[in-house]
């Protein structure tokens, strides 16, 4: 499937999720990615919002979900969340036998410490006294364990709140056939990215100089490793966010640029995949 509009997503389970929530939109031409606007949740989504825009995550992910429900099949989204559990904790905990399962599953807890105590209360009693299980592609990128208490919220309202609303209207990947229809949604790791590219996965979050340092270093990086074109009043706009989201939300979008002629199909993982 052709892609010419992608959307990165730096993802937030907070419960005032609005202020963390940032949107890139890149266009791609010619196999060019140019970035065309780059803004927080409540003002890239108002039109989605039941009402006026809000900061809450309730709304918030509601209006998320609803954006990416209205897309064509031409436009792909990167979540940096992630979209799955280890095999084990799906097998196990939640008797899953596709992803689809995973996601009612997860859909089904009271909440984002339920989801948690579930993991934990299984892996606790079964994984040789490892409480926090990682999936392959957690390793692979040096990721934290979905179900950790640092991501736990991110896991829990994006699987619970984004895709389980938009799984029946996309081509979730590497489930779902490229002839699925709808937007493709894929996971994604900002930190992954820049490893991937050799670039500063730490220290560019903060409001010293070095951290500015660090935003400007990458986006250069970007522009230079991966084809990335910002315009001028855009790359401001992603040096002068210190906590860093504006950024994410952009290697989110450059990771799906750089998978999505290539992102595989395999209909048996219980574990999703980490496109970097």
């Amino acid at each position: 499937m052709a892609v010419d509009t992608i959307y990165g997503v730096d993802f937030s389970g907070a419960k005032c999720a609005g202020e963390s929530v940032w949107l890139t939109e890149a266009s791609v031409e010619d196999g060019a990615f140019r970035v065309r606007d780059c803004g927080r949740a409540p003002d890239v989504l108002a039109d989605y919002y039941d009402g006026e825009p809000k900061t809450d995550r309730g709304p918030t992910l509601a209006a998320l979900a609803a954006f990416v429900r209205s897309q064509p099949d031409a436009t792909a989204f990167g979540f940096d969340f992630p979209f799955a559990v280890p095999r084990a904790v799906a097998e196990g905990a939640f008797d899953a036998a596709t992803w689809r399962d995973v996601v009612d599953a997860v859909a089904d807890c009271r909440d984002a410490d339920a989801f948690a105590e579930v993991c934990v209360e299984w892996t606790n009693a079964n994984a040789d006294g490892t409480t926090y299980l990682k999936r392959d592609t957690d390793r692979e990128h040096g990721a934290f364990s979905p179900y950790h208490f640092f991501v736990q919220h991110q896991t829990y309202h994006g699987v619970a709140d984004v895709l389980a609303e938009v799984a029946d209207d996309a081509q979730v990947v590497p489930f779902d056939p490229p002839a699925a229809g709808g937007p493709a949604v894929a996971e994604t790791y900002p930190a992954g990215v820049l490893d991937a590219l050799g670039l500063c996965r730490e220290g560019y979050k903060g409001t010293g100089e070095s951290h500015q340092t660090r935003r400007a270093r990458n986006l250069d990086g970007l522009a230079a490793l991966a084809d990335v074109s910002i315009p001028g009043g855009l790359r401001q706009r992603y040096l002068d966010d210190t906590d860093g989201d504006a950024l994410d939300s952009l290697l989110a979008a450059v990771a799906v640029f750089r998978n999505h002629g290539d992102w595989g199909h395999e209909p048996d993982s219980l574990e999703a995949r980490i496109y970097v």
